[in-house]
């Protein structure tokens, strides 16, 4: 469903949006999925620790084998890779956003996007201008009442709670 979703609003001239998935629902491979659907050349997706990014990236392989996969990391700044897989620690650095065009890639995913309220999370979401742009969370609630929903668009794409997630058909 989400997929269909995500297809049909982007045909409709959607450029940002939000999919909220309980733990466990599959949003890396939602992401990698979509990112197939859209044909995507250059990815982004950023995360704020590296055991995601490593989950995020192995996922992403199963689903595009094609492609070329590398870390934006303190120890490993890949910039040539077609996707790139960053912790927002720092790549949310303006001396190294920097390293990028702002419309370096047509498609970035951020994951865990509760949050972006901190200052790291707006420098990207403010600098990357891609064709499509989604944040995925399971939690979109902030205990600090930050609209997240600010940085998408106001779009909420998909959201399947972890109530939705038992009544699923896996």
């Amino acid at each position: 469903d989400a997929l269909e979703i995500l297809r049909t609003e982007r045909s409709l001239g959607l450029t940002k949006g939000l999919i909220v998935l309980a733990t466990g629902l599959g949003k890396t491979f939602l992401a990698a999925l979509d990112a197939k659907q859209f044909r995507a050349k250059k990815l982004l997706f950023v995360a704020h620790r590296e055991e995601i990014l490593k989950q995020a990236l192995s996922s992403f392989k199963r689903v595009l084998p094609g492609k070329t996969f590398g870390y934006y990391q303190s120890g490993n700044k890949d910039t040539e890779s077609d996707f790139i897989f960053a912790s927002i620690q720092t790549l949310g650095r303006l001396e190294n956003l920097s390293d990028f065009t702002p419309t370096h890639f047509d498609y970035v995913v951020v994951d865990e996007f509760h949050h972006v309220g901190a200052k790291s999370y707006k420098n990207l979401v403010e600098y990357f201008k891609p064709k499509f742009f989604l944040g995925l969370t399971a939690t979109p609630s902030r205990s600090d009442n930050v609209d997240i929903l600010q940085y998408c668009g106001n779009n909420e794409i998909y959201r399947k709670d972890l109530i939705d997630g038992s009544d699923l058909e896996l």
